[in-house]
């Protein structure tokens, strides 16, 4: 009797390792027979207990736990229904995906790895907007390791970025202009002398408005298929000015700097603020010519923002990015709860329930005197040229 007893259990076990053994291995989107849905995860890999799907503009991996029960995957709080019919794979009935046996072309090969920041002060994600999006990789070469650029799916050099973007806002046709964001994906190890060339290049071409791509989520619908959400910080780049002649040289060659606009653009209307430092020197936080913790940051800058102080957050080029988001989350994120703060306070509503006009109200109430994207060496050129810092006096720094 035990004996029966095992055998029909090992029985079931081979069963049940063969069964899960049919999913196992590379899928990848199948053309020959499209998805009902427009599926942004286009490769997808089953191990024994594991699934993961890769992002498909560069090397990064979206991995969880998977339980498959009764023709059904179980990951990341998702169910839905998995059938395999010779080498198809079919998910929820309208996703195909094809065994990828030889590592064909339809295969993803990414050209960067990046290892995105994933700062703890950004994890929630901001619904999409009416915005022209362009996406800018920035990361390290998987064939050498080296820092480079990714544009559309090739290597590019920084100083290409101007005439991408042009061609990119050129080859759209729209009703009405819209505004044009950049996604920056960024690897968090890069050198600031890399990221403050690329703001340089962005100015350029008047791109201003930049999001810096924290992590990535993967999501599912029944309704639409598997799509990427996105952490992100979103800033504004200050345009060029005619008392700005600094110019980055970490591109192979360098444009000239653009004409200058033509109505004066005042950092600061109607009051001299007082001017609060933090610098960023190689990973290392700085206040008053000491170090501080992350920690320390928030309730520290807390009173001037209350205050509408203007906060400096300058970096040297040997820091890295990582760093770079970090700290200016810290800070985004200050302004961020004093303003929900003010909403609940004048209007009983949360930030995001405010009208357009209680919205501005409150944005003037707590104004965003937040200079972050200059390096140390590009704010002690402009300080030194004309003894102040946009209509502010203020010394250079060593």
């Amino acid at each position: 009797m035990k004996k029966n007893f095992l055998i029909l259990a090992s029985i079931v076990f081979l069963f049940s390792c063969d069964k899960k053994e049919k999913y196992q291995g590379k899928w990848t989107n199948s053309y020959l027979k499209p998805s009902y849905y427009y599926n942004e995860a286009k490769s997808i890999v089953i191990e024994n207990d594991s699934i993961k799907f890769n992002y498909t503009y560069f090397d990064f991996w979206n991995k969880y736990p998977l339980k498959i029960e009764k023709e059904k995957f179980k990951f990341n709080n998702i169910t839905i229904s998995a059938l395999v019919e010779e080498d198809t794979l079919t998910l929820n009935d309208s996703i195909y995906l094809l065994k990828n046996y030889h590592d064909t072309l339809y295969w993803v090969k990414p050209l960067l790895k990046i290892d995105l920041p994933k700062v703890s002060e950004l994890t929630k994600t901001t619904k999409k907007n009416n915005d022209l999006i362009n996406y800018v990789y920035y990361g390290k070469r998987l064939d050498n390791g080296k820092p480079c650029l990714q544009l559309n799916d090739k290597y590019a050099e920084i100083n290409e970025l101007p005439e991408f973007l042009s061609y990119s806002r050129g080859s759209r046709r729209e009703e009405l202009t819209p505004f044009h964001s950049t996604f920056l994906f960024i690897d968090k190890t890069i050198p600031m002398k890399f990221i403050e060339d690329i703001f340089y290049n962005l100015k350029i071409v008047n791109q201003l408005k930049v999001c810096f791509i924290n992590n990535i989520h993967l999501m599912y619908n029944d309704s639409i298929g598997f799509y990427y959400n996105y952490e992100k910080l979103t800033k504004k780049l200050p345009p060029f000015r005619e008392d700005d002649n600094y110019s980055t040289n970490t591109s192979t060659s360098s444009y000239n700097i653009p004409p200058t606009l033509l109505f004066y653009y005042p950092f600061f209307d109607d009051f001299t603020p007082k001017a609060k430092f933090i610098l960023l020197k190689k990973d290392k936080i700085y206040y008053n010519n000491k170090t501080i913790n992350l920690s320390d940051l928030k309730p520290l800058i807390k009173p001037w923002v209350k205050n509408n102080d203007v906060i400096f957050s300058l970096y040297d080029l040997q820091s890295t990015y990582g760093s770079f988001l970090e700290m200016n989350a810290i800070i985004n994120s200050v302004y961020n709860e004093a303003r929900k703060n003010q909403a609940l306070l004048k209007f009983n509503k949360k930030l995001h329930q405010l009208s357009r006009e209680e919205m501005t109200e409150i944005k003037m109430k707590i104004r965003m005197y937040h200079t972050w994207s200059f390096s140390i060496p590009h704010y002690n050129t402009i300080v030194e040229n004309n003894n102040s810092f946009f209509g502010l006096e203020v010394n250079s720094i060593n």
